[in-house]
């Protein structure tokens, strides 16, 4: 064997990130518990991704905020003043404003509602996070008899003090859960947010941002080439030494870190080689402008003028008619869809309890220049535009009940439909709760 040649041999290594991969959305529901986790990247994370690509991408959160803001308006009203009075006292507006954003958001919302000890009438309805909720397994039921509460799902200790609550129109408790959510594919127990094809662009938004804050604080210093010229190490140490390397100079938090080296003999020091890659600024340029884009497709935004966020392919100096435009587009495609979603399921959960229907809708939240504009080409006053917009809103008149749906001359009561929605039968087992600490 010849030693002298294998002392000179040579060996290159890469060191990767972590191979990423598309989210995968999964109800898991072949768990031991009871409930039903909820991942997107792991088990039972999907709240918390959720809540990191709002927190973390500038882009993805002022789209959440303002569209959750155009989605609530002004409040919730009804054109009855008497009514108007039972609805505040029935539901705070802050309430509705809370289950208006995290049904943005996350894509689900949620009302504790409080019933009469008669079990007749609804007598408040409260926001509940959430994302504290965990839905009971269906076992031999077609549909969701109850929600798990717990403020933190990942501490074994809270999980054993975990809430059970009956879903709303299945018991005769005190208190149900009222649980607002739309339709999505191959998902049962939960719903996606309609943005949830931009979460990997929101994920990238954030890291860019966490990469240029530590190449600031770093000094900006290039990407390197480690060699080792004290000999080549077994298969088994060339590993362990490429995993420390990746776990302390990889990844957006050690963009820009330096590294020390002690050494016994100069010539058998490692050295280091600077690669240089040409136009990085217009790399980072060109994915930060893609990422953007793609969270406004994510979010249905037809215009990021109407929330004040300037692209390269606009300006403020836009025609105020291509604005009303695409705020009317934005508003029938994006906001109305989310608006009677909600009033769909008050409107259905005070029916059930106990109450006529009151005619409800969300007062709008237009801007002022698309007011003003109108109002000049009409003839009206700014007040009377307002009007007539929220009037467009008001939920329609409920059909009789006991009329049903005609289908085919066939006339289907309301009670013969498989019923996917959280009302249901009643039954007799009774659960012990205490009131939910925010």
């Amino acid at each position: 064997m010849n030693t002298k040649a294998i002392s000179k041999e040579q060996k290159f290594a890469v060191v990767n990130f972590s191979d990423n991969t598309l989210p995968t959305v999964m109800e898991d529901t072949k768990t031991r518990y009871a409930w039903v986790p909820f991942g997107v990247f792991g088990q039972d994370d999907f709240w918390d991704a959720i809540t990191l690509a709002y927190t973390d991408s500038t882009t993805n959160n002022t789209c959440i905020d303002n569209l959750a803001d155009l989605i609530f308006g002004k409040g919730l009203y009804t054109k009855d003043e008497e009514k108007q009075k039972l609805l505040d006292r029935l539901i705070p507006q802050e309430e509705t404003k809370r289950v208006a954003f995290d049904f943005k958001l996350y894509g689900n919302g949620a009302y504790q509602v409080y019933w009469n000890d008669a079990h007749t009438k609804i007598i408040k309805m409260y926001h509940v996070p959430v994302q504290y909720l965990r839905a009971e397994k269906l076992y031999d039921n077609t549909r969701i008899q109850n929600y798990y509460y717990c403020t933190d799902w990942k501490d074994q200790r809270k999980i054993k003090d975990k809430i059970k609550i009956p879903a709303f129109g299945t018991s005769n408790e005190k208190r149900e859960i009222l649980y607002v959510k739309h339709y999505s594919p191959n998902l049962y127990y939960y719903a996606l947010p309609d943005w949830v094809a931009a979460l990997q662009y929101a994920i990238s938004e954030g890291e860019l941002s966490n990469l240029h804050i530590n190449n600031i604080t770093n000094g900006f210093l290039p990407t390197i080439m480690i060699n080792f010229n004290s000999g080549i190490p077994a298969p088994e140490e060339r590993q362990t030494i490429e995993d420390l390397l990746y776990s302390k100079f990889t990844g957006t938090n050690n963009g820009g870190r330096f590294m020390v080296s002690f050494n016994d003999d100069p010539a058998l020091a490692p050295t280091y080689t600077p690669i240089q890659v040409d136009n990085l600024h217009e790399k980072y340029q060109y994915i930060a402008e893609y990422a953007q884009d793609r969270i406004l497709v994510g979010h249905k935004i037809t215009s990021p003028l109407l929330f004040g966020i300037r692209t390269a392919s606009n300006g403020f100096s836009s025609q105020s008619e291509e604005m009303k435009t695409a705020f009317s587009i934005m508003q029938t495609m994006t906001v109305q869809p989310f608006q009677n979603t909600l009033l769909n399921s008050i409107v259905g959960a005070l029916t059930d309890g106990g109450y006529e229907d009151m005619e409800l809708y969300f007062e709008q939240l237009t801007p002022l220049v698309i007011l003003t504009d109108t109002a000049e080409d009409t003839d009206q006053t700014i007040e009377q535009v307002e009007d007539e917009v929220n009037d467009s809103m008001a939920t329609p008149t409920e059909t009789d009940e006991n009329d049903g749906e005609v289908v085919n001359d066939t006339v289907i009561k309301r009670e013969d439909k498989f019923d996917y929605s959280l009302r249901g039968a009643f039954f007799d087992k009774e659960y012990e709760t205490e009131t939910i600490q925010d």
